[in-house]
C-alpha cells in the first residue's frame, strides 16, 4: 500500500522524491518547487483514478479505509491541505481561535498567488484532484467552502475569470455530497452570464431595454428620491386647495395626503410596482391612502399591462367564479390553515411550511428541507405559539405530515381543534391554497428581477403580501393585525407642521 506507506512517513515518492515530513516542512513556502515539480502532487493527494506520475498508484478500497481511520494520516493530510491552499493564495479562516473550522478566505499573498493561478491553468487540475482526493480520505467537510471561495472569486469579484470553466466543469462534480452540488450548482447559476446573444438593431435603441443585474429595489424607493415639479395649472389648481408645502417641496393636503405632478405619478408608480408586482386595484389601494393624482386608476392599469414580468409570471384566469364561504376565526390568529408546499431546492430546503390566519390573511411561512411531522410541530412550537398564543382551531388536508398521532395527541393537549380535510379543495382550504399560489408567483418575480434565491427573498416577499390591502374590507392583513396603517410607503424629510401657504 505504497499510498499509505507514503503518509506514514515510510516512503518517499517517485521518481527522485522526498519523505512527506519534508515536503510539509520544507516546502511549505518554496513556491517555486512547489509550481515546477509536478511528481509530489499525485502522492499528496491520491485518488482512485491514475495521474500522469506513472510511478504513483491509485486508492484501493481496502488502503482507503485504512487511511481514513489512521489519526497521523488525517492529520498530515490537512497539513498538506493547508500548505496547497498558501501556494493558492488561500487560508483558513480563524484557524488559531477555532482548529476546527473550514471555511477559507484569501491569504495575504493573494494577489501574486491569484496571478499565478491565471498564468499556470494546470493548476486547476491539482486543485480538482485536491477535491476528490478529500473526498476519498474522509476530509469532504473542506470541500464546499473552497469550491464556494472559488465561485465567489470567479463569478462575483471577477478576480479569477479563466477559471470559469474548470469551476464549473470539475470543481463542482468533485463535491461528494449531492445536495451540496446541488446547493453550489444554484448559487453559480444566480451569477454566471453567459455571453449576449448578437440582436439585429439599432444600438443606441436597443441599449433602453438591455435588462440591468437587479431591475429593482426589494422595497419601494423613499420619496424623497424624487424631486416634485408642478406646472402652472397644477399650482393655480393647489392655491385654492387647504394644505401646504413641506420641506422638500412637496404639496400636502389637509388629509395629509401627497399631491403627485403628473408627470412624475407614473414613475413613481413603476417604482412601486416593480417591488410588489401588485396588480391595479392593489396598487390603487396601497396609493390612495397616501397620494393623490388624477387619473391615478389609469396609470396604475397601464403599469400592471406592461410589466414583462407580471405578463411571465401571471396565472392566466377565465371567467370569475362567484365567491364561496369559508369559516373564519373570532379573533386573529384563532384559526389558522396549514400547508406544505413545494419549491426549487435552495441551499438545502426544499419545502415552504405555510400558515394563513382565516380572520386577517396574515401569513407566516417557513423552509423545511423535509416534508414531516417534526417540521410542523416545531415551526408552531417555537414560532408560532410563542408569538400569537395558541389557535383555537387548524385545518390542514390529509398529508402524511398532519395525520401522525404524535401531532394529534399533541393538539388534544394543546386543546387545539384539528380539521382534516381533502387535498385541494377550496371549499376547505382555499385560503392557504391561494396563499401558496401567491407566494410562489411573487417570489418567482423577484427571483428573475435580482437573481437571489427565494430564500433570501423570503423575508421581503412575506412583508409585501402581509402589507397587500385585501378586495373585500381594502385593509391589509398589516392593519387587521396591528390596528395602524402600513408603514411600507414612507420617506419624506422634515415635517408638515409648518406649511407655507400659497397666495
Amino acid at each position: 500500500m505504497p499510498n499509505y506507506e507514503f503518509y506514514m512517513n515510510l516512503r518517499q515518492f517517485e521518481p527522485h522524491g522526498e519523505f512527506i515530513e519534508i515536503i510539509l516542512h520544507k516546502w511549505q513556502n518554496d513556491y517555486e518547487l512547489l509550481e515546477l515539480n509536478h511528481d509530489y502532487i499525485q502522492w499528496l493527494f491520491p485518488t482512485r483514478t491514475q495521474g500522469r506520475n506513472f510511478y504513483s498508484t491509485p486508492l484501493n478500497p481496502q488502503e482507503t479505509r485504512l487511511m481514513v481511520n489512521t489519526s497521523e494520516v488525517q492529520q498530515r493530510l490537512r497539513r498538506a491541505y493547508k500548505m496547497m491552499l498558501k501556494f493558492f493564495g488561500v487560508k483558513i479562516v480563524g484557524e488559531e481561535e477555532d482548529k476546527e473550522t473550514t471555511e477559507v478566505e484569501r491569504a495575504e499573498n493573494f494577489a501574486s498567488r491569484f496571478e499565478n493561478l491565471t498564468m499556470n491553468p494546470h493548476n486547476n487540475l491539482r486543485i480538482t484532484r485536491i477535491l476528490h482526493s478529500l473526498g476519498e480520505l474522509g476530509a469532504e467537510e473542506y470541500q464546499v467552502p473552497l469550491v464556494r471561495f472559488f465561485l465567489k472569486e470567479i463569478l462575483i469579484k471577477n478576480r479569477l475569470p479563466r477559471m470559469k470553466k474548470s469551476a464549473m466543469n470539475f470543481f463542482i462534480p468533485a463535491v461528494r455530497d449531492s445536495q451540496d452540488r446541488q446547493d453550489l450548482l444554484f448559487f453559480a447559476w444566480r451569477y454566471y452570464f453567459p455571453k449576449e446573444e448578437f440582436i439585429w438593431g439599432n444600438h443606441g435603441e436597443l441599449a433602453r431595454y438591455k435588462p440591468k443585474p437587479v431591475v429593482a429595489a426589494l422595497l419601494p424607493a423613499p420619496l424623497s428620491e424624487w424631486t416634485p415639479v408642478y406646472s402652472e395649472k397644477e399650482k393655480k389648481w393647489l392655491t385654492e386647495e387647504p394644505g401646504g408645502y413641506g420641506e422638500d417641496g412637496w404639496f400636502q393636503m389637509e388629509n395629509g395626503r401627497i399631491v403627485l405632478p403628473a408627470t412624475l405619478a407614473p414613475e413613481i408608480v413603476r417604482a412601486l410596482h416593480a417591488s410588489t408586482h401588485g396588480g391595479r386595484e392593489m396598487m390603487e389601494q396601497q396609493l390612495e391612502p397616501h397620494f393623490y393624482v388624477p387619473g391615478m386608476s389609469a396609470i396604475c392599469k397601464a403599469t400592471a399591462q406592461q410589466c414583462v414580468t407580471c405578463a411571465k409570471n401571471n396565472p392566466r384566469t377565465g371567467p370569475s367564479q362567484p365567491p364561496g364561504k369559508q369559516p373564519i376565526g373570532l379573533s386573529p390568529m384563532a384559526s389558522l390553515q396549514i400547508d406544505f408546499t413545494v419549491l426549487p431546492p435552495c441551499k438545502g430546503y426544499k419545502y415552504l411550511l405555510v400558515m394563513v390566519c382565516t380572520l386577517t390573511g396574515w401569513v407566516e411561512a417557513f423552509p423545511t428541507r423535509t416534508e414531516k411531522t417534526t417540521e410542523v410541530v416545531k415551526s408552531l412550537m417555537k414560532e408560532i405559539i410563542p408569538r400569537y398564543g395558541l389557535p383555537l382551531e387548524i385545518g390542514s388536508d390529509n398529508g402524511p405530515a398532519f395525520i401522525q398521532n404524535c401531532l394529534q395527541q399533541l393538539a388534544r393537549l394543546l386543546g387545539i381543534t384539528w380539521k382534516l380535510h381533502t387535498a385541494y379543495r377550496p371549499q376547505s382550504s382555499g385560503k392557504v391554497e391561494r396563499m401558496n399560489r401567491t407566494l410562489k408567483t411573487l417570489m418567482s418575480k423577484l427571483c428573475q428581477e435580482t437573481s437571489l434565491g427565494w430564500l433570501d427573498l423570503l423575508p421581503i416577499v412575506l412583508l409585501h403580501i402581509r402589507c397587500r390591502p385585501t378586495p373585500q374590507l381594502k385593509l391589509s392583513p398589516y392593519e387587521l393585525m396591528f390596528g395602524r396603517p402600513t408603514p411600507l410607503i414612507n420617506g419624506l424629510r422634515g415635517t408638515f407642521g409648518h406649511w407655507e401657504k400659497l397666495n
